[in-house]
C-alpha cells in the first residue's frame, strides 16, 4: 500500500453476517455498514457551496451543526439529480459528514462469506471507493467505505 493510501475496510469472519443499509445512484444498489449511520434524513436540499470541489454537494444543517454533503452521484461520476435527495449522515472517525444518494433502501442482513472482492478490471477510481460486493438473491449489493468518502479522503484523492 503507498503513503496516504487508506487501507481497506476490515471484513468481519466469514461466519459473520452483519448489517448495512441499501442506497441507490443512478441504476446501482450500494451498501453502507450500519455501524457508520448516525441518521437518515428524506428530502434535504443541500445549500450549494460555490468553488467547491466537484465531489461536494453542499452544506446541510444537522442538529445545530453544518456538515459537509458528498454527492454520490457526483463521486461516481454520473450526472447531477435535480430536487430533493436523501442524505445519510455518516460518523467516520469522530468526525461526521453528510452523503447524498438519490434513495435509500432497507437495512439488510449480509453475510460474509457472500462478499466478493472488487475485480481486478475495475477502474482505479472505483477500486478507491468500493469494498467488494455481496451476491444477494436478485442483485450485487456493491460496499461503499465511509472512510473513503469521507470529504478530506476524498479531496486528498482529487488532489493526486
Amino acid at each position: 500500500m503507498s503513503e496516504g493510501e487508506t487501507p481497506p475496510m476490515p471484513l468481519p469472519s466469514r461466519a459473520a453476517i452483519f448489517e448495512v443499509c441499501s442506497v441507490r445512484a443512478g441504476q446501482t444498489f450500494f451498501g453502507i455498514p450500519i455501524a457508520h449511520i448516525l441518521e437518515i434524513m428524506g428530502g434535504a436540499r443541500p445549500l450549494r457551496v460555490p468553488l467547491a470541489p466537484s465531489f461536494i454537494g453542499g452544506l446541510v444543517h444537522y442538529r445545530g451543526d453544518v456538515l459537509t454533503a458528498v454527492s454520490l452521484r457526483r463521486v461516481l461520476g454520473l450526472p447531477p439529480r435535480e430536487g430533493a435527495q436523501d442524505i445519510l449522515v455518516i460518523e467516520n472517525g469522530g468526525w461526521c459528514f453528510a452523503l447524498l444518494v438519490d434513495a435509500v433502501g432497507e437495512v439488510l442482513k449480509v453475510s460474509a462469506g457472500d462478499h466478493e472482492p472488487n475485480p481486478s478490471t475495475l477502474d482505479e477510481h472505483c477500486k478507491a471507493l468500493f469494498a467488494g460486493a455481496y451476491k444477494l438473491q436478485d442483485k450485487l449489493l456493491v460496499m461503499l467505505d465511509p472512510e473513503r468518502l469521507d470529504p478530506r479522503k476524498l479531496r486528498a484523492m482529487q488532489a493526486a
